[in-house]
């Protein structure tokens, strides 16, 4: 893999020549053949789907109905089991609607705001219970999940991989655990998908989501995947034209899914442009990429750890994310000096505020590599946070 020469493929890198982005994990940049794709289908294939009898109205129902089966072989999935939504937050939302229980939920301390907010949502207006799994020192509590984890559990949500710090869960223990305990899964792979190899199959969670635009794709298109069968027993999240087979003044029926959650006209060119994104990530391949990414995040922690005062919250084990903090300065401060040497990463909480609450911390600064970053890239990001410490000692 040739990180120097996949930068060619990215056309804010000709325009930006010396950025550093190192905030994939919030969004990734857009090769051009993405763009190209999402041109191409405004330019040669644009209309509604599922409508029109028309031969252009059929070139676009083409291409949408082969977008779904891309995403669907990436994961290893069924077409039918591929629902496309705005992002995963939506999709999250979507399930928390939709998906009837009877029993505790459970969320990890360590979840994105997104992953929990909507849950959180639904035990109040359902009176159901919630429950979190506690972090320790900022990593998932397996000891605490099996605790916690029981007979009255109706489902867990767990994120594949920490936004915050990059660690990958052990998702086949919690899973197993969960089944054990007759309760469904929600896998959050936002951080996941775009950088390991996904196998529905293999993960056996009962659901995953994610979002296009944190693995080369465009904005506003992202997925939820779920067993069929537990999708067929879920009511529609959002009601109205394209998701249903018929309607009387007494009498209302759905499609099958996945149609029947897809109300209205749906982000088709953005399906498009994530198919395009997938095919750009098989050409590469997702091992290279899950190897690249875990070498530049393993130079990341070396350097940072190597400057007095800075504490890199990340695990022993190789991780996709590097979040640190200095005893010299504000995550913000940080961030605006890197943003100056012209290093782009997030600062803040990053959407985990009950994780810094339980760390004893306001934020993190944090950097995030793609495939399209270089160690010369890790270099600069260390060389800039030693720039902060000099002008702020």
């Amino acid at each position: 893999m040739n990180p120097e020469k996949l930068r060619e493929d990215f056309p804010i890198f000709q325009e930006r020549e010396e950025l550093v982005y190192l905030d994939s994990a919030a969004t990734s940049q857009k090769p051009e053949q993405v763009i190209n794709a999402l041109q191409s289908f405004y330019s040669k294939n644009n209309a509604n789907v599922g409508r029109g009898l028309y031969e252009l109205a059929g070139d676009a129902n083409k291409k949408f109905r082969e977008s779904r089966k891309k995403v669907a072989d990436f994961i290893n999935a069924r077409t039918d089991e591929i629902v496309f939504v705005n992002n995963t937050t939506e999709a999250v939302n979507l399930l928390a609607h939709s998906l009837e229980l009877e029993g505790n939920i459970v969320v990890s301390e360590i979840a994105h705001h997104s992953e929990q907010l909507p849950w959180r949502r639904k035990a109040e207006e359902e009176n159901l219970e919630l429950e979190y799994i506690p972090t320790e020192n900022g990593e998932f509590d397996m000891d605490a999940a099996e605790e916690i984890i029981d007979e009255e559990t109706a489902l867990v949500t767990i994120s594949h991989v920490s936004n915050v710090t990059g660690s990958e869960h052990p998702l086949e223990e919690i899973v197993e655990l969960a089944h054990r305990n007759d309760a469904l899964v929600m896998v959050d792979g936002a951080q996941s998908v775009p950088r390991m190899k996904t196998d529905v199959k293999e993960l056996d969670a009962d659901f995953l989501v994610f979002s296009g635009h944190k693995m080369l794709g465009p904005t506003g298109i992202g997925v939820l995947y779920g067993k069929k069968d537990l999708l067929e027993s879920m009511e529609p999240y959002k009601v109205g034209g394209g998701m249903i087979r018929s309607v009387k003044k007494d009498e209302v029926k759905y499609e099958e899914v996945p149609e029947k959650f897809e109300a209205g006209t749906p982000n088709v060119a953005g399906a498009v442009g994530l198919s395009a994104a997938i095919e750009h990530l098989e050409n590469v391949g997702m091992k290279k990429i899950e190897k690249h990414d875990r070498k530049l995040c393993r130079k990341m922690k070396e350097g940072l750890s190597g400057i007095e005062g800075v504490k890199v919250l990340a695990p022993e084990e190789d991780t996709y994310v590097v979040s640190f903090t200095t005893d010299f300065a504000h995550p913000h401060d940080v961030a605006e000096i890197l943003n100056q040497n012209s290093v782009a990463v997030r600062a803040g909480h990053h959407c985990t505020q009950p994780l810094m609450e339980s760390l004893d911390i306001s934020g993190t600064t944090r950097a995030s590599p793609y495939l399209y970053n270089t160690e010369k890239d890790v270099e600069k990001l260390v060389e800039a946070v030693k720039e902060v410490k000099r002008t702020f000692s």
